[in-house]
């Protein structure tokens, strides 16, 4: 077998990354409590007689398993997870004491991002002076004007970034870890010390990004523009959040995110370009100066730094004639992530870029060997695979016509990302080129977002609740399983490995076919054993979710019905209270449907978030008071459960509401003398 280093290296990494997230212990502590058992347990077995053949003995397999896992293997796990775990120990501490919620701080550091405008104030990251690449959000004064590379002092107060709220919530806290930000500081003094006080690299490359970014909105229709930008720069902010949910509901929001599959088409079109006129040693030098480049001006996102360096490194092998190994070259380029930021492992796009470069490395030879169809759809199919329990996990959509999306994608985007790279170009050489290049594109931008827009087909997409940390576990063990098993079956010529692999599954299936009544009996029963304990009754279940403004609470009773009384809401167009909190919410409990909502009023923040819920997911039940008066709630209500076909309960005082056995609700309120008396506010 094949050794790679790097590569157990890096998985012992990330095994030490997670450990210190999710566990307070340290893992050495872990590693000496399990090889004292480990003695303790060889130690007693020692000194017992052999016993008989056994077909599920641990000791018959140890010899196969140590094929795999070498002493080395376990040493370098051991020493790299140690590593990780303590860096994110440490680093755990520096975010929680560095400053306190609510203290009054005065700091000096540099700008170093851009202006992000936002209703009442400016926002801007700011590297600190006297802390090693930490950083922190400024809001300052609308009237206050910045620059990348500034360098300031500023007085104000700090504000450590929220936690969940809810269960599985939006944590700002560890968002914020990931781009290595501590927290927010609202600014009451600045002073502007010094200009342009960044490394030269990273200051030309920001003046570089910010005139690409001006030429492309000369160039380009303002929604196109948007696009364009998050299709070279990877700068999405601009992007309308209704754009964004159509492209993620087509499986195609990948091509806003600068991939494997941007860095391609650049190194396709630099080919294109400088082949016959360099030479092909000079172009590929060419390509890794323009790459590495890039990647400075787009500001190092994990799936950027993934592409670039896997393509340098496999250029330069060509270059030195070497052959080079796929999965060392993964493995370098994810390790030199996260040691630059271990945080980063919960970034949600190098998760799936990682993912999915790994379900085309291993599915895709596997899939195309049995479906004959395209390149391009057996490359999505193979990344979907890989990386479904995340976007579900995370997004919890399927969108069903991916696969239609994405061939049709795949006929545009290397037009669009080489001719917009051209035009962005040439406009700083010949404008009048420019423009003509860029009306003829901002039709295939027009087609692209026409593609986003199956979205809104019917059944595009589907809800699923969030799957648990086992449930996920168990799909990717199931797809090593079916991975590994898979050439046993299927290839002529086996290794010896294979051959005993195969060998003893066949064992298995002699023995069980020997003693087939007993076991098929064990199955049922503990099938069956099963099924009784999901259908018991449990107790009932009260969850207060929050919401903000207004409330909210979800109830789930013995029988497992399920019960949403208001839903909260919110003034701010901005931020839908039912698509950023309740619906989520619901799908992290395990739920896809809601059995009954009540509303106890039409006003806005009790009832604003139900009518996203209504929409998207099955509701069998509404149950509200009887109306004296209309307002504008109560008639988009309406309309809501006439589309969507929603049983209406409409009850007053004195109702009774039978929901299951020994469980009821008496309706308290509206009395038939006073009937709503007061309008619902907007």
């Amino acid at each position: 077998m094949k050794q790679r280093p790097i590569l157990v290296a890096t998985i012992g990494y990330i095994i030490g990354i997670l450990w210190g997230l999710y566990f307070k212990i340290s893992i050495v502590l872990y590693y000496i409590l399990s090889y004292a058992t480990y003695y303790l347990i060889k130690k007693i077995y020692k000194n017992k007689s052999k016993r008989k053949f056994k077909l599920l003995s641990f000791s018959r397999y140890k010899k196969y398993l140590k094929l795999i896992i070498t002493n080395q293997v376990v040493m370098i796990l051991i020493i790299s997870s140690i590593i990780s775990n303590t860096i994110i120990i440490l680093q755990n501490q520096k975010y929680e004491n560095l400053y306190k919620d609510g203290e009054n701080i005065e700091i000096r550091g540099i700008v170093v991002s851009q202006k992000k405008e936002k209703q009442y104030y400016n926002l801007y990251q700011v590297k600190l002076e006297n802390q090693k690449n930490l950083n922190l959000y400024i809001q300052v004064s609308k009237k206050e004007e910045l620059e990348y590379g500034d360098k300031i002092k500023l007085q104000g107060e700090f504000k450590r970034p929220e936690k969940q709220r809810n269960y599985k919530g939006y944590d700002d806290e560890k968002y914020l870890k990931t781009l290595k930000i501590v927290g927010r500081v609202k600014v009451t003094n600045l002073q502007l010390l010094d200009r342009k006080q960044l490394n030269p690299i990273l200051q030309k490359a920001n003046d570089i990004n910010s005139k690409l970014k001006e030429k492309i909105e000369e160039l380009y229709e303002k929604e196109n523009a948007s696009i364009l930008k998050g299709l070279l720069l990877g700068e999405t902010d601009d992007i309308q959040e209704d754009i964004k949910e159509n492209f993620q509901i087509s499986n195609i929001s990948h091509v806003l995110a600068i991939s494997g599959m941007h860095i391609g088409y650049i190194i396709m079109g630099i080919s294109l370009l400088c082949g016959k006129l360099l030479g092909k040693r000079k172009t590929q030098i060419v390509t890794i100066a323009i790459l590495i480049l890039y990647s400075f001006i787009t500001g190092f996102s994990p799936s950027i730094v993934r592409a670039v360096v896997m393509s340098v490194l496999v250029i330069g092998a060509k270059m030195l004639n070497r052959k080079s190994d796929v999965w060392n070259i993964l493995s370098i380029s994810l390790l030199g992530i996260l040691i630059y930021n271990p945080f980063l492992i919960l970034n949600i796009g190098l998760q799936l870029s990682y993912l999915a470069t790994i379900g085309i490395l291993l599915l895709k030879p596997v899939i195309g060997e049995k479906i004959k169809i395209k390149e391009i759809l057996l490359v999505s199919l193979s990344a979907q695979i890989m990386i479904l329990p995340v976007l579900l996990y995370n997004f919890n959509i399927v969108g069903i016509y991916f696969l239609i999306t994405n061939l049709l994608v795949s006929m545009i985007i290397g037009t669009i990302v080489i001719i917009g790279c051209s035009s962005t170009i040439i406009a700083f050489i010949f404008k009048p080129l420019a423009k003509i290049i860029a009306f003829f594109l901002n039709f295939a931008i027009d087609i692209l977002q026409l593609i986003s827009k199956l979205s809104e087909l019917p059944f595009a997409k589907i809800y699923f609740a969030t799957p648990s940390i086992f449930a996920i576990i168990l799909y990717f063990v199931t797809l090593a399983i079916i991975y590994f098993l898979y050439p046993i079956y299927h290839l002529r010529k086996l290794t010896q490995t294979q051959k005993r692999v195969k060998n003893i599954i066949s064992l298995f299936h002699y023995k069980f076919n020997q003693k087939r009544n007993k076991y098929i009996m064990c199955i049922i029963i503990v099938f069956s054993v099963c099924v009784c304990i999901s259908i018991l009754p449990k107790d009932l279940k009260v969850y207060f979710v929050d919401v903000g403004q207004g409330d909210c609470t979800f109830i789930v009773t013995p029988t497992n019905k399920t019960i949403l009384v208001d839903g909260g809401g919110s003034l701010n167009k901005d931020f839908d209270v039912g698509k950023k909190t309740v619906l989520p919410y619901l799908l992290d409990r395990g739920y896809s449907s809601i059995d009954y909502i009540v509303i106890s009023h039409f006003d806005q923040d009790h009832v604003q978030a139900l009518f996203y819920v209504m929409q998207e997911i099955k509701v069998r039940n509404v149950i509200i008071g009887k109306q004296l008066e209309t307002c504008e709630n109560y008639e988009e209500f309406k309309k809501i459960v006439k589309k969507k076909n929603i049983n209406i309960k409409v009850v007053e005082a004195g109702n009774h509401i039978n929901i299951e056995k020994d469980l009821y609700f008496d309706i308290l309120w509206p009395s038939r003398k006073r009937l709503n008396i007061r309008k619902c506010n907007k």
